[in-house]
């Protein structure tokens, strides 16, 4: 029930429609109990910094950011976490009375969704994309001891950029678009938004694909993208973005509000929204 006590919270985004967020979240909330409701901000970038103070005005618990604002958020807020530092993107916001901490459960998520994949003996990787969610993809290799870490992106400069700001050519290699292709990886990330829509290129073909030994693909909706079918078409072990989106929302949840939601809560609303739009 909403009342006069009601909080709310969200996730900020522009555009943020393809969400899934509010679905496991409310969930989440619902289960304890909890008077507050989880819901969309669209926000355009020029609006940011006021969506920042709307959290402190509105004793908000906290939000999670999704594309294009998870390096644009930094600036605004009062501290952000080691691991958010590092990684140069934000996707979680917890209110603090007033005081803005920046976290990055992308990472923690990334590394549930890895793990599920027992890569352990994988050396090397090729990243697609170069965005927020990219940046925690890559980090989160580096530290499971990826020895060689490629990354591509339709936006060549961009990826150039954030493999700069990750450690530049100690870190890993860059290369452009067109030539992703040509790489041979144990293991491939789609962390770009191709697969949304029927419509999109595959982020990569069966070139690249039929040679890994291992896919993991951020977009969520559609549950089981053309491009996850390709992969286990050749007997590829693949993972859906479903699992990276709960990871993070459950430790964005319990940095919040001090405790886990089951997993199967988050499971079974996923499941009935539909999911199961890309991670965020």
């Amino acid at each position: 029930m909403i009342d006069g006590e009601t909080r709310i919270m969200g996730v900020v985004g522009h555009p943020v429609s393809h969400t899934l967020s509010p679905a496991i979240q409310n969930a989440a909330l619902e289960h304890f109990r909890m008077n507050v409701r989880y819901v969309a901000f669209a926000v355009p970038g020029n609006q940011l910094k006021k969506m920042a103070e709307a959290v402190r005005l509105l004793q908000m618990p906290g939000i999670n950011v999704t594309l294009p604002h998870k390096e644009r958020i930094i600036p605004l807020l009062d501290e952000v976490s080691s691991v958010a530092t590092r990684i140069g993107a934000v996707n979680t916001v917890v209110n603090r009375n007033g005081h803005l901490v920046g976290e990055n459960t992308d990472y923690d998520g990334f590394l549930t969704t890895l793990r599920g994949l027992r890569a352990g003996s994988m050396k090397n990787a090729l990243v697609l994309g170069s965005g927020g969610a990219a940046r925690a993809v890559l980090a989160a290799l580096k530290d499971q001891g990826f020895q060689e870490i490629i990354l591509s992106s339709r936006k060549f400069s961009r990826a150039k950029k954030t493999m700069a700001d990750l450690g530049g050519k100690r870190f890993g290699e860059v290369v452009p678009w067109e030539r992703r292709e040509g790489v041979r990886a144990d293991l491939l990330v789609n962390a770009t938004p191709l697969g949304q829509r029927a419509r999109d290129p595959l982020p990569a073909s069966a070139r690249s694909v039929r040679h890994a030994r291992a896919a993991i693909d951020l977009v969520v909706r559609p549950r089981g993208t053309r491009w996850i079918a390709l992969a286990r078409s050749y007997g590829v072990a693949a993972e859906e973005g479903s699992v990276m989106l709960i990871a993070q929302g459950r430790e964005s949840f319990r940095l919040w509000f001090g405790k886990s939601p089951p997993l199967h809560v988050m499971q079974d609303a996923l499941r009935r929204a539909g999911g199961g739009g890309r991670t965020e």
